[in-house]
């Protein structure tokens, strides 16, 4: 077990600073809930690929295994080549060679994934810089499938929007968002709690909406309906709980899962077309627009939801962008320090580096995307 002040130090293999993945879209059926996450064994230091259309169900490996940073010639060049047919050649350019400029962590490169598709089915790519390439600490994103499971709900006329809900101290953490900053005994209805768990990503909110639609179970049952049951993705633990570190638990996404949620919530196929709509609504409204949507050119439209900490140095940002009649769907993730690595408090010139990357990167990718 995890002491609670420190995490159990990696030995970090290879010393390169980035590889690729790329695999074809899997379909993925309708599912009852398995929080399960399979994650496969490290792999060698050379570029991994996955082919597979389909998940493998191996056996539940311990929670926290090695895993491997790419190496190669790659990182020489910024330009990484696919072995993958089924990859976008461009795409995974641009990414690699936008990625490549992150700070390094304290334990080496830091670890970082990207996804993107196309709605229309054709650009794809998934590019990391370490495998399995699995999963990584979601901060805020998580709240996406806790809104999913709410207007699946309500949806089945199951929960009230106009119910009440009084704030109370033991509500109370810190962190993103406004009703820190409110009085104790404030009411919120049910709606605007949803509203500002998205709009400005607040974590009481967010802590008071897991228990109004049925705790960890029901959101985590509403992620294997939306992608399958074999998901990484994964609610183990509240915003700002650190009591659970000790045993492993932790909030966790897969970025290509998180591509294909907001592909089929754009197609109106997660709850219906009127509620996937109001999900978006919320999402082209957030309070952090620092990342994906910062750079965009004129014209452009950003659906985003993004999640950060200074604790292991997490960026993440995921979005459906608009563009010239094209549109797609990114979701890019980067710690500075994985999960086996002991917690950092990232600095300013690393965070800086952090969103930077993902601010050229949605920029370079909505650009790629219409000319191509």
């Amino acid at each position: 077990m995890l002491s609670s002040l420190v995490v159990v130090v990696l030995l970090v293999l290879g010393g390169g600073i980035w590889g690729v993945h790329a695999w074809q879209t899997r379909a993925k059926p309708v599912a009852q809930a398995s929080s399960k996450r399979k994650v496969a064994p490290s792999q060698s230091s050379k570029v991994a690929v996955k082919t597979s259309s389909k998940r493998v169900t191996k056996p539940t490996p311990p929670r926290y295994t090695k895993f491997t940073r790419l190496t190669g010639a790659e990182h020489v060049s910024g330009v990484a080549t696919p072995l993958d047919k089924t990859s976008t050649a461009g795409l995974v350019t641009v990414i690699g060679q936008t990625m490549r400029t992150v700070a390094a962590s304290t334990h080496g490169p830091a670890r970082w994934t990207v996804a993107v598709r196309a709605l229309n089915g054709g650009a794809h790519a998934y590019v990391a810089d370490w495998t399995p390439a699995s999963h990584q600490f979601s901060a805020s994103t998580i709240k996406l499938y806790i809104l999913i499971r709410y207007y699946q709900l309500l949806q089945a006329k199951q929960i009230n929007p106009s119910t009440q809900y009084t704030l109370r101290q033991q509500d109370v953490v810190q962190g993103s968002g406004v009703m820190l900053h409110a009085k104790l005994g404030t009411t919120y209805t049910l709606q605007e709690l949803v509203n500002l768990m998205i709009r400005q990503s607040d974590n009481i909110a967010t802590n008071v909406m897991m228990d109004e639609v049925g705790g960890f179970a029901a959101v985590n049952k509403t992620i294997a309906q939306v992608v399958g049951p074999d998901h990484e993705t994964s609610l183990e633990r509240k915003m700002m709980d650190t009591s659970h570190l000790e045993n492993g638990k932790a909030n966790r996404i897969n970025a290509e899962e998180a591509v294909d949620t907001l592909l089929k919530m754009k197609q109106g196929k997660i709850v219906s077309p009127a509620a996937d709509k109001a999900m978006l609504a919320l999402m082209l409204h957030t309070k952090n627009r620092t990342k994906l949507p910062s750079q965009l050119p004129t014209g452009a439209v950003a659906y985003n939801k993004s999640g950060e900490s200074n604790w292991r140095g997490i960026e993440n940002d995921m979005a459906i962008i608009d563009y010239r009649g094209q549109t797609f769907a990114v979701c890019a993730l980067i710690e500075m320090d994985g999960e086996h690595d002991a917690p950092l408090t990232a600095s300013q010139a690393q965070t800086d580096s952090e969103v930077s990357a993902i601010a050229t990167l949605g920029a370079k990718l909505t650009t790629w995307i219409a000319a191509n």
